[in-house]
């Protein structure tokens, strides 16, 4: 279940001049300007505006944006152009940023790893691969011998590349007692395609 919904804080609160209509006291308004923003799981995404509302400090009225006369509008806006957004209320989006570049720098890190250790297998180095239909599945190295690399495949397939670790849990009877061969040079070519996502070796 996903947490969301807005939240607002006290950005400034200030005495203004003006006198409150209700109880004819003047230099009796406090105007308060509230920061709006949105938030998934309580982490402040982006915000949405600001808001404010006047209280008078001698008969306690409280009165929003909308309900003020002309007058203490004025006032709010005043105060309102004196505050400025808090960048905290992009913390969401910083972390999307962050997490973004992370990503990709992971992403070519484990391509580099690739492209290098499919050049020169060994014994039991498993294979992530993606296939046609989008599936995804692991080969695991039984033998390499000269320019031919000996693949068992696995007998299970995944619709999510975050599935294989779910096929690697069910251990070596997953894989097929049979193997295929694969030439040296095709298995740098489905790595260049990439059919080979990732490559562990123990």
């Amino acid at each position: 279940m996903i947490i969301y919904g807005t939240k607002a804080k006290l950005l400034k609160s200030e005495i203004t001049s003006d006198t409150r209509p209700n109880c004819n006291t003047a230099n009796s308004i406090q105007m308060n300007v509230f920061q709006r923003w949105a938030h998934i799981f309580w982490i402040p995404f982006f915000p949405i505006g600001k808001t404010g509302v006047s209280q008078c400090l001698h008969c306690r009225q409280v009165l929003k944006f909308k309900e003020m006369p002309a007058s203490l509008k004025l006032s709010y806006d005043n105060i309102k152009a004196q505050t400025t957004i808090p960048v905290w209320t992009f913390a969401g989006c910083f972390l999307i940023v962050i997490g973004s570049i992370f990503f990709y720098i992971s992403e070519k890190q484990k391509a580099k790893k690739v492209n290098q250790w499919v050049l020169s297998p060994q014994k039991n180095d498993v294979f992530h691969i993606k296939l046609k239909n989008d599936h995804y599945t692991l080969y695991r190295v039984n033998k390499v011998s000269g320019d031919s690399v000996y693949l068992a495949l696995n007998k299970y397939e995944v619709d999510r590349e975050d599935g294989l670790d779910d096929i690697a849990a069910r251990g070596d009877t997953a894989y097929d007692s049979a193997q295929e061969g694969i030439a040296k040079p095709f298995l740098i070519e489905m790595a260049k395609e990439g059919t080979i996502l990732d490559i562990e070796r123990k």
